[in-house]
């Protein structure tokens, strides 16, 4: 055993604070005035919910100067805005999913036409901005593709196509911040084909896919989202003057770049408003940013279609 090693590393584990059991969670949790009406319960939970993302939730309840909570604030109504949260998580994820694939197919097809051998030409450095960070984002992509070498149409192209990718089924393999990558890398020309898509200035195009990286890798890491305030938030729009510093913000620009009105109206919409009546008595929307006329933001109308198509 390296000695030295061994001393470093009791010393950092002494900086930190030590693991808890169950039961010393719940007393401590107690201790700081937070009502447990069924121990059992709270330990079931606690198994299944790590203590710290738990208390992340209780932070905007507590008094900092007596390190405590309200007397009358319950675990039971803490656990259910953490059943919130993974319900409105949900949704938005299914969302971002449909937006993912939409930047895909307009990406790798304004791109795959607009050089002659656009098929195989993101491979290159010679269409793109910068040569040097062209190069390392080829890097990232190669290896996405070496750790899905399992995957069918990977395997495909490897046997039939002595392991090319044309641009569109590479890009199945991209991340959100990948799209991101590869959009700033691109020549204004074809950015500028691709925002026009969807009725934008490619800079302010880029604003929202970065805008939709930050929130995706929000829904993806768990992360708090009720009561949660955004510090960097998506730009204004003539259409959406508001700032509310909380994920309402982020909802905005999803429903810019959705381009799937049917599922965006008479599903996500839906399945936001039918989550909002489920935990009524819990929850204030505004705690996430949503105003109370939030379906008049987010419903897309013929009219708004027509003006960005």
């Amino acid at each position: 055993m390296n000695i030295e090693n061994d001393k470093f590393i009791k010393f950092i584990s002494s900086q930190l604070k030590p693991p808890t059991t169950f039961d010393e969670q719940i007393n401590k949790l107690k201790n700081r005035n937070l009502v447990i009406e069924n121990e059992n319960f709270a330990k079931e939970v606690l198994k299944r919910i790590n203590y710290y993302h738990f208390t992340g939730y209780l932070h905007d309840f507590k008094d900092l100067a007596n390190d405590c909570y309200p007397k009358e604030l319950t675990f039971d109504y803490i656990y259910k805005i953490i059943k919130f949260d993974m319900r409105i998580r949900n949704i938005f994820l299914y969302g971002m999913e449909i937006i993912e694939r939409d930047l895909k197919t307009s990406i790798s097809y304004n791109f795959a036409h607009s050089y002659s051998e656009g098929n195989i030409s993101y491979m290159f450095s010679r269409d793109f901005k910068d040569k040097d960070k062209h190069s390392k984002f080829i890097s990232f992509i190669n290896k996405n593709i070496r750790d899905n070498e399992e995957l069918p149409f990977i395997q495909h192209h490897k046997l039939n196509y002595q392991g090319y990718y044309p641009i569109w089924v590479a890009i199945e393999l991209f991340t959100l911040g990948n799209l991101e990558n590869f959009y700033v890398l691109l020549d204004n020309s074809v950015q500028k084909k691709i925002a026009k898509e969807y009725g934008y200035s490619k800079i302010q195009f880029g604003n929202w896919i970065e805008a939709m990286r930050r929130f995706r890798n929000m829904l993806a890491h768990d992360m708090r989202l009720y009561n949660y305030k955004v510090v960097s938030t998506p730009a204004k729009t003539k259409e959406f003057p508001i700032t509310t510093y909380k994920i309402f913000d982020y909802v905005l620009v999803m429903r810019i770049l959705i381009r799937d009105k049917e599922e965006w109206n008479n599903k996500i919409l839906k399945d936001i408003k039918n989550t909002f009546n489920e935990f009524l008595e819990v929850i204030d929307i505004s705690c996430i940013g949503f105003p109370e006329d939030w379906e008049s933001y987010l419903k897309i109308d013929n009219k708004n279609i027509e003006n960005h198509s």
